[in-house]
């Protein structure tokens, strides 16, 4: 009843900026609606399993900082944005499933997150700040200086999801994290269309901005769902197009990057997370079987990015499984796109510029798309991957395509990646 109380107290607020909670709108016709026979990796984890969620474990026992109980974004750096956050949330849960760690240990570390929750500093806006230092808890720049930044929608919408999976397995904490979740000012994360903002802020002035592309923005949607507040314009696929790869239909983002200014790649990353997490259903109908989906268009989606993966190693011979990642040198950060700028298989960096020889094979995705889709093709990146981490600091960003070397950045994301994949083989979707 008193975590009703605290829905309640949201649409309350929301409603004073012309927000309004109603029902989940229907999906989207037109989509291509086959899916492949959906057949996962269910069941406990063997030795061999255990010993690859335990070096994953090792990043975060590496990167602790211990004052704060946060936990560094890159290894040895200690800055952290809200979705390392939400992920060291979710490898919190794999690591007491699979007794990496004792229930105490499990109750601190969760006891200083939502402590942290309580008392971070917000943006003048009243959200949390894109970045925050692990060693103080302020808000910093990524060049770990104190600023006020500005906020992501998008990596609060992951947030959001990963505490609500966080009060479904440990509600005796649930009051503490609404609480704290209570302080932020959604008004300015959605708008009175229903759309999500994201916001700079340089120079004293607060810069708005529309944020998100086709399936990020329906998969941070399902954290704003699960809080009650509906992003009426972010659960609609529209505007779409289809681009055929090697005979396999995508969707990409409609929106014209010329007036949006917002970089539309295609990859793996928020269809991955729909299937892991909410096994492709509508957030109002999550009861079903794991063999079977509420949300057909998300679960085409999936499988079409899948397959296109699949079918370049057939067509090709080029291991594929793409996604976002960190690089050593410039620009430090890419994505591997299966579509984007008019192009397939490109790796863009945020200014859009190209970076193909940084494409990699991701440990992140392989270990995830081999937990999601139980075929050969899975087994064989799965043993392409499953050599690269440092036994003391955890799992690498993944292979590079062209040479098969590996790129030897280790990141929280990665680690709680892998985390994730063998949580869902357990358990389930989480």
């Amino acid at each position: 009843m008193q975590r009703y109380g605290a829905l309640a107290l949201i649409v309350v607020c929301l409603q004073g900026c012309g927000l309004i909670y109603q029902g989940v709108q229907s999906g989207v016709s037109g989509v291509n609606q086959s899916q492949l026979l959906r057949q996962g990796r269910h069941g406990e984890l063997n030795e061999q399993e255990l010993v690859w969620a335990n070096t994953a474990w090792r990043y975060f026992s590496n990167n602790t900082q211990l004052a704060t109980g946060l936990v560094n974004s890159i290894d040895n750096y200690p800055t952290m944005d809200m979705t390392s956050l939400a992920d060291y949330l979710i490898a919190l849960q794999a690591a007491k499933q699979f007794e990496l760690i004792s229930s105490r240990e499990h109750d601190e570390r969760l006891t200083m997150v939502i402590d942290f929750l309580a008392d971070m500093p917000l943006t003048r806006q009243g959200v949390p700040n894109k970045v925050y230092s692990t060693s103080n808890r302020g808000m910093v720049d990524y060049a770990n200086q104190s600023a006020e930044l500005g906020w992501s929608a998008i990596d609060i919408g992951r947030l959001l999801i990963s505490l609500a999976i966080t009060k479904q397995n440990n509600p005796q904490f649930a009051e503490y994290i609404d609480k704290g979740v209570l302080r932020w000012n959604f008004c300015s994360l959605v708008s009175e269309q229903g759309e999500l903002y994201g916001g700079n802020i340089s120079q004293g002035q607060v810069h708005p901005y529309k944020e998100g592309r086709l399936g990020i923005e329906e998969y941070a949607s399902y954290g704003y769902l699960d809080w009650g507040i509906i992003p009426h314009r972010n659960i609609s696929l529209e505007p779409y197009e289809v681009i055929t790869i090697n005979g396999i239909d995508l969707l990409f983002d409609g929106r014209d990057p010329r007036f949006t200014d917002v970089l539309r790649p295609v990859f793996s990353t928020p269809y991955l997370w729909l299937g892991l997490e909410f096994n492709w259903d509508d957030i109002d109908d999550l009861s079903s079987s794991d063999a079977s989906h509420s949300n057909d268009d998300l679960a085409a989606m999936a499988d079409s990015i899948y397959l296109v993966q699949q079918s370049r190693w057939q067509q090709e011979r080029i291991y594929t499984a793409r996604g976002e990642h960190v690089v050593s040198g410039e620009p430090y950060f890419v994505y591997d796109a299966i579509y984007a700028l008019g192009t397939p298989w490109i790796t863009v960096a945020e200014d859009g510029s190209s970076h193909d020889q940084l494409a990699l094979v991701s440990t992140r995705v392989a270990f995830q798309m081999w937990a999601l889709w139980k075929t050969d093709y899975t087994e064989k990146l799965l043993t392409l991957v499953q050599e690269t981490y440092h036994p003391q600091r955890g799992w690498y960003e993944g292979r590079y395509e062209r040479s098969s070397a590996y790129e030897k950045s280790i990141t929280l994301k990665t680690n709680a990646g892998v985390l994730e994949a063998l949580l869902y083989k357990k358990v389930g979707k989480l």
